[in-house]
C-alpha cells in the first residue's frame, strides 16, 4: 500500500507513516486476502478483502485535495 500511495500520490514528496491504534496484524491487500495464509483467518483480520484498495483511494482523494489550496 505504501509503495502504491507514493507512486500514484498527487504530491512530490510523498511518503507513508502508520500506527496500529493497539491493534494486533496488518492491512493485507485485495491479492493477499484472495492467497490466504499469514494473517488472513478470520478472527486475527476482521476487513474485507478490499478494505485496502478503499483506504488508498480515499487517501490519494484527499491528498488531491490538498493540492487544489
Amino acid at each position: 500500500m505504501g509503495l502504491d500511495l507514493k507512486a500514484r500520490a498527487p504530491l512530490a514528496k510523498a511518503f507513508t507513516l502508520s500506527l496500529a491504534n493497539g491493534a494486533h496484524g496488518y492491512l493485507p491487500t485485495a491479492g493477499q486476502h484472495r492467497l490466504g495464509g499469514y494473517e488472513m483467518w478470520l478472527g486475527t483480520n476482521v476487513l474485507e478483502s478490499d478494505a485496502a484498495t478503499k483506504i488508498t483511494d480515499l487517501l490519494l482523494r484527499m491528498a488531491g485535495e490538498m493540492t487544489l489550496k
